[in-house]
């Protein structure tokens, strides 16, 4: 028995995946070649003990970038230990042999062990901030050192999620907690909002822009870190919360959001983050809890795109509507007999990323909880279609090249659409517990199954290519972030969730979601 281991103007959507990718390509090539509360959960509580680690061997590109961790057999190098490398510990994370035929519980608890051993390792030892991701080679690992606040946002969740599913006491959940508070009251920010990207060693941002997509996960963390420790941590978080104020990115005009704020230009981005079924929807939802923007911006949101754009991938049908006082088009797309509300690209983050803090399942029956579960049942078919062996078709690394990222989709879910190339993404799968948790699991399984080199100590790469088998062999901060706290959602009971809806101003804000009805005119 194993131990108890516990996502206008709306070519704007995908103007603003470029952009924010452009970033990401620039933050890589900068780092790797120029520089170069109680818990909800009935938790135990105690802390995993581990087996003696192996020293690690360190390159140094330049004392003042984010060295090269080297495997064990790496020759000619001097050998230091992780923790001269700024991190807080770090394993070699090789192949690991999971079994896919444990009994559930016991397989989802070691995925989500293994998962948050990148957590509990790859964290610069004194800011506290997660790395972005971490590259391994046959000799060598690849550490960049730089990181989203995005990543920060979710990092947090997923020491809470430690903390709930007993691998660190609340002492260490506390401490760690309080070290990412201490940076983020630290670093460069604009009105109050933290930039995109921060390096992790210097706190110091190359590219001072403000993303509001990425700093309404960063508020998320925040509210979760809140509710879960509010004895110790509940007024700077609170303070950091009531700097973050988002009517600042607002567009009162559109009733959207910009997708952003150019520090170095001094000015907004000329595009709006405009659909409503993307991850974007989780800063939306925070923002009009807030009270900083009105509820109508949530029925400003696009259903579907407007039907005189026609260059969108099919023409949308639906009827006028009226919530709160709002009217808007209550669009949708229908294939055959199937309706369904797009997102841009048709990938499962899209629909799936914010229910790891929404409960969209339990309470927006008709709206995007369905949607949900109607997106999950169309990409399960798409990939049999495909007859691929199995299924999760979301952003990701790129298995042919580990420097690379592509945005994947199922084309015909989207209102643009991404391509998809055969890629598959374990952080897909855990997404969809929350939606269909029996045909997730035996996907979980399929995987490991299918390709036994998928696995290693840090939990699932980050993808796999299931035309040339081809695996990525990387961790990413945000993949393996929604994969842990996904799995404390479904392990237990939806933690996070109800962490994050703990919070009265997020609670009082669940009648826009129960109220809506994407597809019966009533």
């Amino acid at each position: 028995m194993a131990f108890l281991r516990k996502r206008t103007l709306l070519c704007s959507q995908i103007l603003a995946n470029i952009f924010r990718y452009f970033v990401f390509a620039l933050l890589i090539f900068t780092v790797a070649f120029v520089a170069p509360t109680a818990s909800f959960a009935n938790a135990k509580n105690t802390t995993k003990k581990e087996g003696k680690q192996p020293a690690q061997k360190v390159e140094f590109l330049n004392e003042k970038t984010c060295p090269s961790l080297l495997d064990e057999d790496a020759k000619g190098d001097e050998p230091v230990d992780a923790d001269t490398a700024r991190l807080l510990r770090y394993t070699v994370p090789g192949v690991k042999n999971l079994p896919a035929n444990l009994p559930e519980r016991e397989l989802l608890e070691e995925i989500a062990y293994d998962t948050w051993a990148y957590f509990r390792d790859v964290v610069d030892k004194e800011t506290g901030l997660p790395l972005d991701n971490i590259m391994v080679f046959p000799s060598k690992t690849k550490a960049n050192c730089y990181t989203s606040v995005t990543n920060i946002g979710l990092y947090i969740m997923c020491v809470v999620s430690a903390f709930d599913l007993g691998f660190i006491d609340r002492f260490e959940a506390v401490r760690r907690v309080t070290r990412v508070i201490e940076s983020l009251e630290k670093v460069d920010k604009w009105e109050g909002h933290p930039y995109n990207y921060y390096k992790t060693i210097t706190l110091q941002t190359d590219k001072p822009y403000v993303s509001t997509v990425d700093n309404g996960w960063l508020a998320a963390g925040i509210i979760v870190a809140k509710e879960a420790f509010q004895s110790e941590l509940g007024e700077r978080c609170e303070v950091l919360l009531k700097q973050m104020d988002f009517n600042k990115l607002y567009d009162r005009i559109e009733s959207q959001f910009y997708v952003g704020y150019d520090g170095e230009k001094e000015k907004y981005s000329p595009y709006h983050y405009g659909l409503l079924c993307c991850e974007s929807r989780v800063a939306s939802y925070i923002a009009i809890g807030k009270g900083d923007v009105p509820r109508k911006h949530w029925f400003k949101l696009y259903r579907t795109l407007p039907s005189e754009w026609k260059w969108q991938a099919r023409t949308p049908v639906g009827f006028e509507r009226t919530y709160f006082g709002t009217r808007f088009f209550q669009g949708y797309y229908q294939i055959e007999n199937v309706k369904f509300v797009p997102s841009w690209g048709g990938s499962m983050f899209e629909y799936l990323m914010p229910t790891l803090v929404l409960r969209e399942q339990e309470v927006a029956k008709k709206g995007l909880g369905l949607n949900n579960e109607i997106a999950v049942r169309a990409q399960i078919a798409y990939a049999e279609k495909q007859k691929y062996p199995v299924w999760g078709i979301s952003p990701c690394s790129t298995p042919e090249n580990i420097w690379g990222y592509f945005e994947y989709g199922v084309e015909e879910l989207g209102s643009s659409g991404y391509q998809d190339k055969g890629v598959i993404t374990p952080h897909a799968s855990f997404l969809a517990l929350a939606v269909l948790p029996e045909q997730a699991i035996k996907n979980i399984r399929n995987l490991l199954i299918n390709y036994p080199e998928i696995y290693g100590k840090y939990g699932f790469y980050d993808a796999v290519n299931v035309n040339t088998f081809k695996i990525s062999k990387k961790y990413l901060c945000l993949d393996q972030a929604m994969t842990l706290i996904a799995l404390n959602n479904y392990l237990n009971n939806g933690a996070i969730r109800y962490l994050f809806n703990h919070d009265t101003q997020m609670k009082a804000q669940e009648d826009m979601l129960s109220i809506e009805d994407f597809f019966e005119e009533n």
